[in-house]
């Protein structure tokens, strides 16, 4: 039998880089791992750096993928390589994302909403029906901030098949106005208590990730949240390790039987939306 192919995206460093190096240790000549990262030459480094730590195995399975998925022309061109080279991707792991306190709220919804919603549309065709897994990485950060919006906002994100790309940068914009103090149509929560544009980006990529599981019956699609870690994004202060989180978000591919389509995992158990 050949090798599954396995795309995660933002896997040159923090949870992606070790979800990248446990399912090439775990799965050897079982699976080819696409390494997506903006940077060959980062992409280059996380290898070695995989190789420097486990000196037993040359990680000749993984492979890289240059992919910013900020750009939706470099998304599509990784996944017109991707096809070309290998043919379908049975796993996708949506990995990539940011906190946004530096790069600003446009660039975090750019990266955490639709650099996901940009990379599902290019790769769908190359996932193979009834059989792919889809993972997005989530949050229940996102379910906080649900938690905290007024009956209008949550009656929005739960009816979310209501939701299109067109609504959802409007509300994007909505809350971004809001945010700069200028006229909304909405009240939003206090970004100072539910982590910024990033708590917020979560709660969207969740609803947006539901959608699309509803419309796609046929690929199994399951958020996973990665727990509190210390990675570049949380400025290295988590209670838990990279490997936890890489380990967690890899939860629904080794526990199929335990997952389900269009829900949210913590710690192998199922999560609520809202709290």
């Amino acid at each position: 039998m050949p090798p599954l192919v396995y795309l995660i995206t933002g896997a040159n460093k923090g949870i992606g880089y070790e979800a990248a190096r446990i399912l090439a240790e775990k799965l050897r000549d079982d699976a080819i791992v696409l390494l997506g990262t903006r940077s060959l030459k980062n992409g280059e480094d996380a290898i070695a750096k995989m190789k420097q730590a486990n000196p037993s195995f040359d990680f000749a399975n993984v492979q890289l993928v240059e992919m910013d998925v900020s750009k939706k022309d470099s998304i599509q061109a990784a996944a017109t390589f991707v096809k070309a080279k290998y043919g379908h991707v049975h796993v996708l792991v949506n990995n990539a994302g940011i906190a946004g306190a530096s790069e600003g709220a446009v660039m975090c919804f750019q990266v955490n909403v639709f650099g996901v919603l940009d990379t599902l549309a290019a790769f769908h065709s190359l996932l193979v029906p009834n059989e792919s897994i889809n993972v997005v990485v989530g949050s229940t950060v996102g379910a906080g901030v649900l938690s905290s919006m007024p009956s209008d906002l949550q009656a929005i994100f739960e009816d979310f098949n209501q939701l299109n790309e067109t609504s959802v940068r409007s509300l994007t914009a909505d809350w971004i106005a809001w945010a700069e103090g200028n006229p909304s149509k909405y009240t939003w929560p206090d970004a100072t208590t539910t982590f910024g544009v990033y708590g917020v980006s979560k709660t969207f990529v969740m609803a947006v990730t539901r959608k699309w599981a509803a419309d796609h019956p046929d690929i199994k699609t399951v958020i996973a949240c990665p727990g509190y870690c210390a990675t570049d994004l949380t400025n290295h202060a988590g209670y838990l390790s990279a490997a936890d989180g890489g380990e967690r978000i890899l939860f629904p591919i080794f526990n199929p039987d335990k997952t389900e389509s269009g829900k949210l995992y913590s710690e192998g158990n199922g999560h609520p939306f809202k709290l």
